[in-house]
């Protein structure tokens, strides 16, 4: 129940309608703890709001993410996955041999980051990133990419 009222909160304080729909997108987001794709927000949303359509879906995830409360990320899967934006960025190693991942902390991404912005006078956002390569076992193994 409090969920549900703080994302009522988050709507109106952002200035968007509260409908049952927007609701059921918010909660499959924030309670998923992982990436997921835009399916899997409709699946998961459609028993709190089954008038739901993939449309509607893809607009409130364009809405929430530029207002700063999801992240949108390709990991690699050739489809935008999407997660509920902590305090903490947090970015992702994909490997392209083996398909795994792991995080990357954010103290290596704020140092290129201050680099850029010190050397280019340029203002990144690196909130959310995913790097590509091949991973340890991978390289040592060596397995193609």
């Amino acid at each position: 129940m409090a969920c549900t009222v703080e994302s009522q909160d988050l709507l109106r304080s952002n200035e968007l309608r509260v409908t049952r729909q927007r609701l059921a997108v918010l909660s499959v987001l924030r309670h998923s703890g992982r990436h997921i794709t835009a399916a899997d927000v409709y699946e998961g949303a459609r028993g709190d709001a089954p008038e739901l359509n993939p449309s509607t879906v893809y607009r409130t995830l364009t809405q929430l993410r530029d207002l700063g409360l999801v992240s949108q990320t390709d990991l690699g899967g050739g489809e935008r996955t999407y997660s509920w934006r902590t305090e903490r960025p947090h970015h992702h190693l994909v490997c392209s041999s083996c398909g795994s991942m792991s995080e990357l902390p954010h103290d290596v991404l704020a140092e290129f980051s201050s680099r850029l912005g010190s050397e280019f006078g340029f203002e990144t956002d690196l909130d959310h990133w995913a790097v590509y390569g091949r991973c340890r076992a991978c390289v040592e193994s060596g397995r193609p990419s």
